[in-house]
Formats: C-alpha cells, sequence, structure tokens
C-alpha cells in the first residue's frame, strides 16, 4: 500500500529534520530544493521527523521520502501513513508536541562523568597500532600535563577479530591490569565494538547455526563489506542474537572491569531490504535495535542510529575530515550538533578534536593546520559533550598545546551548568545546544546556524572560518553581557565581536 502526504510551505516558513548529515543544509524554505530519503542507504542518525519554525511538524512510524520543491512539500511511503500536525506556533512548541507524542524522553542519560570531563580516543593516536603499553602512555600523558582524568576509549585493534571479542594477547599482555591501573589514574575504560562476525571467530558457527546473522534473500549468510573487512552481520531482531551480543559485553566487563562501549557501525546501509531476518525486520530497525542495546551500559556512544529520538544515550557526530569545510569538517560540526538536538538527541558529542579520519594524521606535525586544531576546541568546550584523540598537549607547538588543554578547562568550569541541562533533558527533552530560531522565535534567527544557545542562558558563537579574528553574533533581543569583556550590548543587532585564536565568543543573557 502506498502512503503519501502533499502539502504547500507558508510564508516564511522554514523547515528542520531528517538526516542528521543534513544539519549543514538546514533548514529548508520555500526557495530551496531539498529530498530526504529514509527508507534506508544513509548512515549516522537519522529520523522520520521535520519541523517547521511556524508549528508544524511531519511525522511518520517508518522511513519515507520527502521532496521540499521550492515550496511544495511531498512525501510517500510503502509502509506507514505520513502525517502533518499543525498548530503549535513555534519551532519550540512544534518539537515540544512532536517529543511528547512521538518520542518522549525515557528518563535515561549517560554517565554523568562524559558531560563533565572531556573524552579521550585512542584512535588518531595510535591508529592500527592499538597495545597496551601505546594504550598506558596516552592515558600518563593526559594526566602528567594536567588534564583531567575521564573516559578513555580503546578503538578498532584491541581485539582478536571482528565477532571475537577478547584483547590480543600479543599486544595487550595484561588487560586487566591494564584497566585497573587506568581506574587508579581515574579513568573510565571503553571499547569499540561493532555488530559484525568474522567467519574466523569462534562463536560464528554457534551464530550461524542459531539464525543469529542476517541472512541473504535466499538463505544464505550474507557477507557484507563495510570499511575494515567483509563481514557478517548480528540480527538483531533474533534474540538469541541480542542476548549473545550483551553477554559478550557483559562479560568483559566482568572479566576486565572494563565501563562500557563505544558502538560503531550499524548503520542501515550493511542491510538491504530483502534481508531475512528473525524478526522480518527493515534495514532501520536494525539500526534502531543496535542503538537500544546501548541501554544497557552506562557509558556508551553510538555514531549511527534510527528513530532514536527520547532515548538516553550518547549520539556522536559522523567522522570529520582535518578541514574547514562544512561538509565533513568543522563548519559542520555546530549545524548538525543543533540538528541532533532539535530531532530528540540531546545527549550529543562532536567529532574528535581536529577530526576523526587516521588517513589525515599519517603526516609530520608541522603538515597539520593548528589553527584548526585550537578553533575545533574552541568550538567543542561548550559542547555537552567534548572529545579529544591525538595528544594535542604533546604537540610541540607549545601555543597550540596550551590552548587545546585550556579547552579542557573551561568545559570544566561550565560542567555543573551541562549537566543541569543533561539532566533536564532527559525527562523534558530538550536540546541542550539549541539553534537559536528555538529559543528566540520570530527575530528574523530561522538560517542562523554557526552560533547557538547552550541552555536558556548563553550564546556561543565560535570561529569557524581558517583566518578569522571576528564573528558577526546575531544578538536576539535584551541586554547580552560578554563573559570575556562583561560589556553589555544591546540585543536585537548583529555586531562583529573580537575572537583573537584564543578568544570563544561567549555572551549571557542579562535577566533584569
Amino acid at each position: 500500500m502506498k502512503f503519501s502526504l502533499a502539502f504547500d510551505m507558508l510564508e516564511n516558513e522554514y523547515w528542520y529534520g531528517g538526516q542528521i548529515g543534513d544539519g549543514v543544509t538546514m533548514p529548508v524554505n520555500a526557495s530551496r530544493t531539498h529530498t530526504n530519503n529514509s527508507v534506508n542507504g544513509f548512515g549516522d542518525q537519522s529520523t522520520p521527523f521535520f519541523v517547521s519554525n511556524k508549528g508544524r511538524y511531519v511525522w511518520s512510524e517508518d522511513g519515507y521520502i520527502i521532496k521540499f520543491d521550492k515550496g511544495r512539500v511531498s512525501a510517500e511511503s510503502d509502509t506507514a501513513e505520513i502525517k502533518l500536525f499543525d498548530g503549535f506556533e513555534t519551532l519550540r512548541g512544534a518539537y515540544l508536541a512532536a517529543s511528547k507524542r512521538h518520542f518522549p524522553p525515557d528518563g535515561n542519560m549517560p554517565d554523568e562523568l562524559m558531560f563533565r570531563i572531556p573524552q579521550y580516543c585512542t584512535w588518531i593516536e595510535l591508529k592500527r597500532g592499538q597495545r597496551q603499553d601505546g594504550v598506558m602512555k596516552y592515558a600518563k600523558s593526559i594526566v602528567d600535563c594536567g588534564m583531567p582524568a575521564g573516559e578513555i576509549i580503546i578503538d578498532d585493534g584491541w581485539q582478536k577479530t571482528f565477532g571475537n571479542w577478547e584483547f590480543k594477547s600479543l599486544l595487550f599482555k595484561n588487560p586487566k591490569g591494564m584497566v585497573d591501573e587506568l581506574h587508579a589514574m581515574g579513568f573510565k575504560v571503553i571499547l569499540w565494538i561493532v555488530p559484525f562476525v568474522s567467519p574466523k571467530a569462534p562463536a560464528f558457527e554457534y551464530l550461524k547455526a542459531n539464525n543469529c546473522l542476517v541472512r541473504n534473500a535466499d538463505g544464505s549468510v550474507a557477507m557484507r563489506k563495510w570499511w575494515d573487512a567483509t563481514s557478517a552481520v548480528l540480527d538483531m531482531s533474533e534474540p538469541k542474537a541480542f542476548k549473545w551480543f550483551t553477554d559478550v559485553c557483559e562479560g568483559l566487563m566482568k572479566k576486565y572491569g572494563v565501563d562500557g562501549f563505544k558502538q560503531d557501525a550499524a548503520d542501515n546501509k550493511f542491510y538491504k531490504n530483502d534481508d531475512l531476518t528473525a524478526g522480518g525486520v527493515s534495514p532501520n530497525r536494525q539500526t534502531e535495535l543496535w542503538m537500544r542495546s546501548a541501554l544497557r551500559f552506562p557509558f556508551n556512544e553510538l555514531r549511527a542510529s534510527w528513530k532514536a529520538g527520547g532515548v538516553g544515550v550518547a549520539q556522536r557526530l559522523g567522522d570529520k575530515r582535518h578541514r574547514w569545510t562544512e561538509y565533513g569538517g568543522i563548519r559542520g560540526l555546530i549545524p548538525n550538533s543543533l540538528l541532533l538536538g532539535l530531532t530528540g538527541h540531546p545527549f550529543s558529542c562532536p567529532d574528535m578534536i581536529g577530526g576523526g579520519w587516521a588517513a589525515d594524521f599519517w603526516k609530520p606535525q608541522e603538515f597539520y593546520d593548528h589553527e584548526l586544531f585550537i578553533r575545533w576546541a574552541e568550538c567543542s568546550t561548550l559542547m555537552p559533550m567534548m572529545q579529544y584523540s591525538l595528544s594535542l598537549w604533546r604537540l610541540r607547538n607549545k601555543k597550540t598545546a596550551e590552548l587545546c588543554k585550556n579547552a579542557a578547562k573551561f568545559h570544566l568550569e561550565f560542567s555543573d551548568y551541562i549537566v543541569k541541562y543533561a539532566k533536564s533533558a532527559r525527562t523534558t527533552g530538550e536540546p541542550i545546544v539549541r539553534y537559536m530560531e528555538y529559543s528566540f522565535p520570530n527575530e528574523g534567527m530561522e538560517e542562523v546556524k554557526q552560533q547557538f544557545m547552550l541552555g536558556d542562558d548563553y550564546l556561543v558563537a565560535p570561529v569557524v572560518d581558517k583566518g578569522e579574528t571576528f564573528k558577526n553574533v546575531k544578538l536576539p533581543k535584551g541586554k547580552w553581557k560578554r563573559l570575556a569583556s562583561n560589556e553589555i550590548y544591546q540585543g536585537g543587532q548583529t555586531i562583529k565581536a573580537e575572537a583573537k585564536i584564543d578568544e570563544l565568543p561567549i555572551f549571557e543573557l542579562v535577566k533584569e
């Protein structure tokens, strides 16, 4: 059965939603065209939700194709009705109505430490060479330079193979001792893990015999090519597979004392519509089940999810390049984080500071863009979470190292405020990082997406353009105090705020 929806945009209407990677293109108005396909084929976070500044929203229980064509909106689905809801006046009003009705917050949130202390991922530092001595050297460099110990993520390469989630004995001589030592230093220990299973894994035959692996339409085990290998894929709709995976994770926690998991992959592009699965589920549903398994672990991280609005897990933006670009670079951090919040994912983390593509860091330090490192750290410091990977505190360029360390200290100074809004979000569903239009409707803020509100009180305007030492900041009505100087500005205007390399423009709303 075909389901469809069609309507016209209202005057000065702007729409936001769909695929989080499209945050850089949001919002869509009557002068533009935009297509979003949430049926399958995308990675990262995706949602069947679009919301407008005129108090309207579109929702469906399953994926659909939606087209915005210069004022005309049309959507089609083969599986579920698509509805337009109206009458909520503002962007915030429509979002809160949709949240309450379709994706109410579940009352959960990741562990508070993930918001308070920066996270440290070994990926860029160690790349394919994950090993115990390298992890310990990395951890000691953090505390030795005065950085706070927080969550340390041991990334891809610690495991024997995909689906054999045991430490490589040649590279990790004493994993339990390593975890104990990291705990003694103040760290929580997180392991990278994916839903892929190599035929070489000891559990492969058990999983195959118990229909725990996704099968092709002809009944054979599906072997899917992904960025690291060609592997079988867990069928998370089979209760035995779901239990096997969570038992493996809980076994690692019991045996070694690890604290949680970075659950990578499960992008719906690794599944097909004609797959044979225990639950007869869609690719999107596989992605959703993988996401929901993370709720068992207070320390968690997802990079791909479907219909995860209201679910209390941490959502990291997709991997970014060491570039100044909107698509895949620093200029995507704010727009995509804003869209995460506006689609029901408040517990967000931008990608690793400086970028998360290992290939960008094979070159010597002198070829890195140090200005980019600093601006990236500044952009991340007042996000709900921030994550380091390359040991910027050990760079030979001392100025870069110091400024990147200072960003961590600044995050700590705001940690009580950030945690307050995280705790609120687990019951209200409200974003922590907010569009200006969300907080200040009808003031011409619809297309402002390179500055954001942190909660109700702080306007944050990071520099994300190379060579810029000023930032054009659009101040809403009211009075605003710049934190660095205590200077008071009258709102309702755009100002040119000085933003030298060591300055992050932050303005506090003066409450009268």
